[in-house]
């Protein structure tokens, strides 16, 4: 009876949000996307179009009530998954096996020009050496060659360049990077060995695309000059979206203390920018009586907010964050235009289905999944705190003090408690992609927020505005005293060790459970609900963090890396400092900042021997040696005394007695390969896992 009472309770009409049902259609929608991303092979690719047409029959035909609530959400099911199968058509079935010397001609999409870093150029090719499968499709290549300083979107160019097989995920059960280049159109990448050289174009070929490109380059360069670094690249990010510009040191100072949503452009950004223009345009009209007494100043104000909104959106990148704060903000201007209230979780709702729509992948992205669920939470939030404000005021036991004194208590208390919300929804998916959770990020933001809101982004809005006739210079010296506060700041904060939380990886548990949270929170509005909600989280927190790897080796074997005795990365091989060693130090739970020891490593022209230690069950150390091996006769004996073997493949076959054989072109292909120790009774193992596992499962 009491489970009947608790069911009654939980569907009743009062405890139900009343957008549940658009809520849930979208949440289905996304589970459709979630099952065919991770399913590929349960839905033909001839099949997508008869979905769509299934889906659609399903939604028009008239049914009765009970018939409908259950063949409506199957029918935006298939539509969910038809939408994802239309994506990974778009992915090209060929790809690049090893390094291959190609000539290219191509157009150019855009060019990045890294602060400390070589220059990346994104080509769409027209024609080429091999590979004639990459013809229209696009090409992102490294650049330390000469490349004229004029270069622009939609030129024409050609070049030699090496290509090479797309990266994929640099830890086991890591972020594939490879197929996230897939489907943000990126086919293949390399780096160019010769001169960046330009031809002539026999039409034009310039494109929107291209003509906006340029813009975001021209107003990267302007900010640029007008400013010192590090500031000068932490503008550009906030303006255009362009982050290659930024300090590493700087953007991991910020990202320490809780303040890397300041770097992606999202609804903060929007919301304030759209707002000052909002508040400018409104003023202007109001104060002129011949628009004022025709039209509303604040409906036209609205439309000119909206317009200005989506110059940032295109001049920004166009990012997950930034349309779906668009979406958001195009609501809200047509609640305004309409006189109507508008419905936040009914907005979230709606700029998840067109991203999904528009971009299914975008689900798997960190930025989508932290967008969202920091939004949610807000929202979610403030919903509680006014109702809780309206018993209050009912009961009149409300405390009400000095009105200014009040404003200013009432505004430090929202901005931290929106900080709090914000980090702690975002928290868990920060912590399963990033390993790290900020624990200053509360007091950061308190200071940083009303500085972007007052300073920072006003000024941001007045200069672009008033760049188009040369008069952005004070705004932009404005602009860049808010920035000084907010970067040393993140610099102080982030200097002490405690500041940040670093873990082990976490399993996909987490990234579940903190989903299906977050839906929870949204259809249901009650109490029970929000608790077992946080329940569930907390639970995933201390059940699926999983046991990293003891030893990671990549680059055919030559490079070897394990966490260090005194919270250092112990590696040999390779170039220090590079994205690998920093997504190596986040895998073992290690701040960037950490240093590196180097690993003994004895060689000679037949092989090199490491010892290296791997934790067992019990957490009992014990050593190990991996022995590279060049030779036949030493890969033989290294077998024979049971070690660690990594060899090329014609060896594999003389090899008996190993402890385990790896294969050295495998390391290349699907690597890099996690060892980990195991220990039953008195015997070691030892198993290994890839970072890009084959299809193939009999090669594991």
């Amino acid at each position: 009876m009491k489970s009947k009472a608790l069911a009654a309770k939980l569907f009743d009409s009062d405890t139900l949000r009343e957008d549940w049902r658009l809520i849930s259609l979208v949440l289905v929608f996304a589970t459709g996307i979630l099952f065919k991303l991770h399913f590929t092979n349960l839905m033909l690719t001839s099949g997508a179009l008869a979905s769509i047409f299934a889906a659609i029959i399903l939604v028009c035909v008239p049914l009765k009530r009970e018939r409908r609530v259950l063949l409506y959400p199957l029918a935006i099911f298939i539509l969910g998954g038809a939408s994802a199968q239309f994506k990974l058509e778009q992915i090209p079935k060929n790809t690049i096996a090893r390094e291959t010397f190609v000539q290219l001609t191509g157009l150019v999409q855009s060019i990045e020009h890294r602060t400390g870093r070589p220059t990346r150029l994104t080509l769409e090719v027209e024609k080429t050496s091999k590979e004639s499968w990459l013809v229209g499709r696009n090409v992102r290549l490294i650049v330390r060659t000469e490349i004229e300083p004029d270069l622009a979107a939609g030129q024409r160019v050609s070049v030699n360049t090496v290509l090479r097989q797309p990266p994929g995920a640099i830890v086991p059960n890591g972020f594939n990077f490879g197929r996230y280049n897939l489907f943000k159109g990126i086919s293949t990448q390399g780096f160019a060995v010769s001169k960046i050289e330009t031809r002539p174009l026999q039409q034009t070929s310039s494109t929107f695309k291209n003509y906006i490109e340029n813009v975001r380059s021209n107003l990267s360069a302007r900010i640029l000059n007008s400013m010192e670094q590090p500031l000068s690249g932490v503008a550009v990010a906030l303006v255009t979206g362009h982050r290659q510009y930024m300090d590493p040191e700087t953007a991991t100072n910020l990202r320490d203390a809780g303040l890397a949503h300041l770097l992606a452009i999202s609804g903060l950004h929007m919301g304030l920018l759209t707002g000052v223009a909002f508040f400018v345009f409104e003023l202007l009209f109001a104060s002129i009586s011949a628009v004022s007494l025709r039209i509303t100043p604040r409906k036209l104000a609205a439309v000119l907010a909206w317009i200005f909104a989506l110059t940032y959106l295109g001049l920004s990148g166009a990012s997950t964050s930034t349309t779906r704060a668009f979406i958001m903000v195009t609501i809200a201007i047509v609640a305004v235009l309409t006189d109507r209230r508008v419905l936040s979780l009914r907005s979230i709702a709606v700029a998840a289905f067109v991203i999904l729509l528009i971009s299914p992948d975008a689900l798997l992205g960190s930025g989508f999944q932290m967008s969202f669920a920091a939004t949610i939470g807000i929202v979610v939030a403030y919903e509680y705190v006014h109702l809780w404000r309206q018993q209050r005021y009912a009961q009149n036991s409300f405390h009400t003090g000095p009105k200014l004194t009040k404003k200013i208590l009432v505004y430090f208390l929202g901005a931290a408690g929106t900080s709090l919300v914000a980090q702690l929804a975002v928290g868990p998916i920060a912590l399963f992609h990033f390993q790290t959770f900020s624990l200053v990020g509360i007091a950061a933001n308190v200071i940083a927020i009303p500085l972007m809101a007052f300073i920072v982004m006003p000024s941001a809005f007045l200069g672009v505005l008033f760049s188009t006739i040369g008069l952005d210079a004070p705004f932009l010296m404005l602009m860049e005293g808010g920035l000084y506060i907010i970067v040393h700041l993140a610099a102080a904060l982030s200097d002490n060790p405690n500041s940040v939380i670093a873990t082990t990886p976490y399993g996909v548990t987490l990234l579940w459970s903190t989903g299906i949270a977050l839906s929870m929170v949204m259809i249901w509005r009650n109490t029970i609900v929000l608790f077992s909600a946080i329940s569930l989280i907390v639970i995933s927190l201390f059940f699926s963090e999983a046991k990293p790897a003891d030893v990671l080796i990549a680059g055919n074997g030559n490079i070897i890396a394990q966490r260090g005795q005194s919270a250092t990365l112990s590696i040999i091989g390779g170039r220090r400092n590079s994205f690998r060693d920093d997504a190596w130090k986040r895998y073992w739970g290690l701040r960037i900042q950490s240093k590196f020891e180097t690993i003994d490593r004895l060689c000679d022209s037949r092989a090199c021997e490491t010892l290296l230690s791997f934790h067992t069950n019990g957490a009992v150390v014990v050593q190990a040696p991996v022995v590279v091996s060049k030779s036949l006769g030493t890969t033989r004996q290294a077998c024979s005394a049971r070690k660690i073997v990594i060899a090329s493949y014609t060896h594999r076959r003389f090899c008996r007695g190993a402890m385990l054989f790896l294969v050295s072109e495998d390391i290349e292909k699907y690597g890099p390969v996690g060892l980990w120790g195991d220990r039953t009774g008195k015997k070691f193992a030892v198993t290994y896992k890839w970072s890009n596992p084959p299809v193939d499962s009999s090669r594991k």
